[in-house]
């Protein structure tokens, strides 16, 4: 019974998280990599740096005006001067490493003339205080195929766009291996580079979400399956998890004047001594008093005994509507903690939970 409650509510507080992920906004001061990664570093190496650099591929000077590490442990140095057009530059960034033996994954914002959102970089890797073997660093197998985990985490993508990460791998083989992916989810590009991986050496396992490809909201799981000189290897496929919502980044002060707004009577509800077996239902009231249509694009719950019988695609305007919750009582003992987290179209409120608790009894 404890471990039906504790999930639920984990789920209810991963839900009401503001993941602070950005996607890249559109800029003429273009970065031939956002993301640098360290790797494996031990704590005698002490300060570690790395170079970001950048090109104007704009027509105009480009000023960039501040740059703000989101840890004093991070150093950025960078050229005051305006960029010219066609030009290019250096970002230097150092990790102090003096944090202790942990892994570390550290931001830094860019602001400058060319746009009125940061470019956000990054610098990550695992600090160690001695050396590790490979099996250590990388226990997700493969055969020879080696990785430090099998599920990776995008955070947040507006519908729309894409957004791509990577993660460090390794041929623990004693010969050459040729990486491939099969059953590929759509809407998931996934490639290791090299391709090729000679024994021992590490490589980079690359992963593209792309919201154009398939349309989907909520929390998302993709899916791949390695290959390994062709051949399926390992039970179990590699897992790249996202939150998708609507793109709100590029609305005007009218949108946002227009946009529906979403108001519910209730958004939690309790049942008292509910009959094991029995499905119980709750429905919530939920009105929209904006000026444009409200969506309610998906509805997602952390079990598979919570269901949603009844929910509207659209509320117009100054309507409402009914979402019911049904839960199923016959896993239940005692306390439970349950709902669904619904997406919407509303830039206030792209996301909100509905909480169904109560106790059941034999």
């Amino acid at each position: 019974m404890k471990k039906i409650v504790t999930c639920s509510l984990l789920f209810f507080c991963i839900c009401a998280i503001k993941l602070t992920a950005q996607e890249q906004p559109e800029t003429d001061l273009v970065f031939t990599k956002l993301v640098h990664d360290f790797g494996d570093i031990l704590l005698s190496d002490g300060k570690v740096s790395c170079t970001f650099t950048y090109t104007n591929k704009g027509s105009k000077p480009i000023v960039i005006q501040t740059v703000i590490a989101s840890c004093g442990c991070t150093e950025p140095k960078w050229d005051k001067a305006p960029i010219l057009p066609g030009k290019s530059g250096n970002i230097s960034v150092t990790y102090l490493n003096d944090q202790g033996p942990y892994p570390f994954d550290k931001t830094i914002a860019i602001y400058s003339t060319a746009s009125d959102r940061p470019i956000t970089l990054r610098i990550r890797g695992v600090v160690h205080e001695k050396k590790r073997t490979v099996s250590e660093l990388f226990p997700i197998t493969y055969g020879p195929f080696r990785l430090r985990n099998a599920q990776y985490h995008l955070g947040q993508i507006s519908q729309g766009e894409a957004k791509t990460d990577s993660a460090q791998v390794v041929n623990d083989g004693k010969s050459t291996i040729e990486i491939g992916f099969t059953n590929v989810s759509k809407g998931l590009n996934i490639s290791v580079n090299p391709k090729k991986l000679k024994s021992g050496e590490r490589g980079y396992i690359r992963y593209i979400i792309d919201t154009k490809q398939y349309k989907d909201w909520g929390t998302v799981t993709y899916y791949a399956q390695p290959l390994v000189n062709g051949k399926r290897e390992g039970a179990t496929p590699i897992e790249i998890l996202v939150d998708i919502r609507d793109n709100f980044n590029h609305y005007t002060q009218e949108q946002m004047a227009n946009a529906p707004i979403l108001l519910a009577e209730q958004t939690s509800a309790r049942f008292e001594n509910a009959k094991k077996g029995s499905k119980i239902e709750k429905s919530f009231s939920i009105s929209n008093q904006g000026k444009s249509p409200l969506l309610l694009h998906k509805a997602s719950a952390p079990n598979d005994y919570t269901t949603v019988v009844n929910m509207p695609k659209e509320i117009a305007p100054g309507k409402s509507a009914n979402v019911t919750i049904a839960v199923n009582t016959a896993k239940l003992n005692g306390e439970f903690v349950t709902g669904v987290t619904i997406i919407t179209n509303v830039p206030s409120r792209p996301a909100f939970s509905l909480m169904v608790t109560g106790t059941v009894v034999p």
